[in-house]
C-alpha cells in the first residue's frame, strides 16, 4: 500500500515539473519575440499598429479545428469588440515566413497584439471566444 502511494506522489510531482518546465520554456519564446522587436513582428505582418488591439490568427487549409472551433470563436469575439479589434488571418501555408517571425509551432495559434503593437498575448492551439473575449478586453485596458 505504501508502494503505491509513493508511486503515486512520484507521478504527481514528475507530471507538476513537466507542465512547470513546459510553461517556462513558453514564456521564454513569447519573450523572446519581444526582445527580438516588435517592428519586426509587424513587418512579418505587412501592417502596422493602429492604436486598437489586433488579433492575428493563424491556420493552415487542412486544419480541422481552425475550421471547426477556432474560427467561430474569433468571429464571436469580431461580433463583440466591433471595429474596436483588427483581426488579421494569416494562412501558414501562402504565409510561412510571418509563422516563423512569430514562432508558431502549430495550428491554430492566436495571438493578441495590443493598440501599440505589444504581445499581450499567445495562444498554442484552440482558444474559445470567452478567453479571447478576456484577452482582447486587457489588451484594450493596458496602458501603452
Amino acid at each position: 500500500m505504501a508502494g503505491r502511494a509513493l508511486i503515486l506522489v512520484a507521478v504527481v510531482v514528475l507530471v507538476t515539473v513537466t507542465v512547470v518546465a513546459v510553461r517556462a520554456w513558453s514564456r521564454r519564446r513569447v519573450d523572446g519575440l519581444e526582445i527580438g522587436g516588435r517592428a519586426q513582428l509587424w513587418s512579418a505582418l505587412g501592417e502596422a499598429p493602429d492604436g486598437r488591439p489586433s488579433l492575428v490568427v493563424f491556420s493552415t487549409p487542412s486544419c480541422t479545428a481552425c475550421r471547426t472551433a477556432q474560427y467561430p470563436a474569433v468571429e464571436a469575439v469580431a461580433r463583440r469588440f466591433g471595429q474596436a479589434l483588427r483581426i488579421l488571418m494569416v494562412d501558414l501555408s501562402k504565409r510561412p515566413a510571418v509563422g516563423q517571425a512569430f514562432r508558431v509551432l502549430t495550428a491554430p495559434t492566436t495571438v493578441v497584439l495590443s493598440g501599440d503593437g505589444r504581445i499581450a498575448s499567445f495562444n498554442h492551439g484552440f482558444v474559445p471566444a470567452e478567453q479571447l473575449e478576456a484577452q482582447v478586453g486587457a489588451a484594450r485596458s493596458s496602458p501603452r
